[in-house]
């Protein structure tokens, strides 16, 4: 092996991937705390967030009684069975006070760590439940609310949030949208992973609905779990299977291919910041340095199922980069402020191994100033 050599598998060697995983294996809970929630002579951290590995961490700090011990025992109680496996890492729970927003308790629990792909509130209140899908909605997480009349997320369905998942209970302490959440904590979202549909809850009643109440929970987009057998009429459960039903966001899409959408999304971006981290030159070398780390990352999503798998029928992903300086679509010749700022430009398109329907992107890698600074250091 010669000197030249070393230096280029140096030059070239990838860094070790930092992994998302532990972003979506993480659970937020979020409301008021009062003095009644709490173990005696305890008091709750003063950065408003505490963060739980375990059920018995979590009833050091609140009584069992309490609504967020109920909520806590439900998300770390579920268990494998043949649909979902929850492999929740920490659950966290945010303080909201009792002269702020629900947005200001999460705006500074993300503050003190952001690593939760995944809001619970506490409240069944509409006001609280459509606070949360518009933080999640801005701050790109995903949130399952807990909803006890279908009239209280009317809204959040006519806007359109597909950050936001709705499933119904008619009781207003079931701890029923902790239990979904905990189950789709397994860091990727193929196959059964992050899609609520069909979900066996443990520690989680079914209940019953007319034909009314189902059609309404249908047509917004309202999730429920119900008993579902061959066989009507009482003693008859035993025909059929306890089922999470409800595939969609409040907003229409589909959760599990939202989830994909967003995993791929952070994952590019994660990508963009190791590729930076190479310091790569703003020519053909770093694109191909780019399209190579591009399509590394693609080949992943095929083998966890988020992108269709290439066969000799069809091609599960297709990408590009746009050359920088030659050719009549090159960069400097198409896209001047690009050109100006040294974006490198990804585009492509991959086809959704939930749906099977294609999704065009264009993806500017260009880090923040900030992100930039990380890296590389301060000019200064």
């Amino acid at each position: 092996m010669s000197v030249y050599d070393n230096l280029v598998s140096i030059l070239f060697q990838l860094p070790d991937g930092r992994s998302l995983n532990e972003y979506y294996k993480n659970v937020l809970l979020v409301g008021k705390i009062e003095t009644t929630d709490l173990q005696p002579e305890v008091e709750f951290p003063a950065s408003g967030l505490g963060k739980y590995s375990s059920y018995d961490e979590v009833i050091a700090v609140f009584l069992p009684t309490s609504q967020f011990a109920i909520e806590a025992n439900a998300a770390f109680n579920q268990k494998s069975n043949t649909q979902t496996t929850s492999q929740m890492q920490y659950l966290m729970i945010a303080k909201q006070d009792d002269a702020g927003t629900i947005a200001q308790a999460l705006d500074r629990a993300k503050g003190v760590d952001g690593r939760f792909a995944k809001v619970v509130p506490v409240s069944r209140e509409a006001t609280d439940l459509e606070a949360v899908a518009s933080w999640c909605l801005t701050n790109k997480r995903f949130c399952d609310l807990p909803v006890t009349d279908v009239d209280d997320v009317a809204n959040i369905v006519a806007g359109g949030n597909d950050y936001a998942y709705g499933i119904f209970s008619n009781s207003a302490t079931n701890p029923i949208a902790s239990a979904v959440a905990s189950c789709a904590t397994r860091g990727y979202f193929g196959g059964k992973d992050g899609s609520a549909q069909f979900t066996q809850l443990t520690g989680i009643l079914p209940e019953t609905y007319t034909g009314q109440e189902i059609s309404d929970m249908n047509t917004n987009n309202v999730a429920y779990y119900t008993n579902v057998s061959p066989i009507e009429g009482g003693q008859t459960e035993g025909f059929g299977y306890n089922w999470v039903i409800g595939s969609r966001m409040l907003g229409g899409e589909f959760r599990q291919r939202q989830m994909i959408k967003d995993y791929i999304e952070k994952d590019i971006g994660l990508m963009a910041l190791e590729f930076f981290n190479q310091k790569p030159i703003y020519d053909e070398t770093g694109n191909n340095l780019l399209l190579t780390m591009a399509q590394k990352r693609f080949r992943s999503y095929q083998t966890y199922n988020l992108v269709i798998a290439t066969t000799a029928e069809q091609t599960g992903f297709e990408l590009k980069v746009i050359p920088i300086r030659t050719g009549a679509d090159s960069i400097m010749n198409t896209d001047i402020d690009a050109y100006n700022a040294k974006k490198f430009k990804l585009q492509g398109y991959y086809y959704d191994a939930i749906v099977g329907e294609r999704v065009d992107f264009l993806f500017y890698v260009d880090p923040t100033d900030e992100q930039i600074e990380q890296i590389i250091g301060s000019e200064e």
